[in-house]
């Protein structure tokens, strides 16, 4: 089953794996913390959903359980935004506004690649840009608080 987003004209198809009904902020903060070492492991997490699903929300979520009180806020401008230090770090990017691969590849986030955890907003746009192992994250509105949350493994890339 696949959801459309008429906001952007993206189409979510579901994920394979696993996944949680998240029925309030406080339970998707907490599933957030429940998958710190898978995405630790992964390294990059694609973040997926339409508009207001909650993906800074999760970023935010995931930014207190490494214990960064910094204010993390979407990266939709900006494009790349970096938090906390040493073996603490968030990077965090967003892909809403870009056209093309190639303004994907210029943000050069391989370079942040091993440094903490890197999180990619709306990384369904580009997958082949997602390297092989990066998590997938997709967040979808299931009722007014509650949303459908599903992850499993990215199988190809190239970077």
């Amino acid at each position: 089953m696949a959801t459309d987003n008429p906001a952007t004209d993206q189409t979510f198809p579901q994920l394979e794996g696993e996944s949680r009904l998240a029925c309030s902020l406080q339970e998707t903060s907490s599933l957030a913390e429940e998958l710190l070492p898978l995405m630790l492991k992964a390294g990059v997490v694609s973040l997926e959903g339409p508009l207001g699903a909650g993906k800074t929300h999760f970023v935010k979520a995931t930014a207190r359980a490494l214990g960064i009180n910094e204010d993390v806020t979407s990266p939709t401008f900006t494009l790349l935004q970096s938090y906390g230090s040493g073996d603490q770090q968030l990077h965090h990017s967003d892909w809403y506004r870009l056209d093309s691969a190639a303004e994907a590849l210029a943000l050069s986030l391989e370079e942040y690649y091993g440094e903490g955890v890197m999180f990619i907003e709306w990384g369904n746009k580009f997958p082949e840009l997602l390297p092989p192992g990066a998590l997938r994250i997709q967040i979808m509105p299931h009722s007014d608080d509650s949303r459908m949350i599903r992850w499993s493994k990215h199988l190809e890339g190239s970077l």
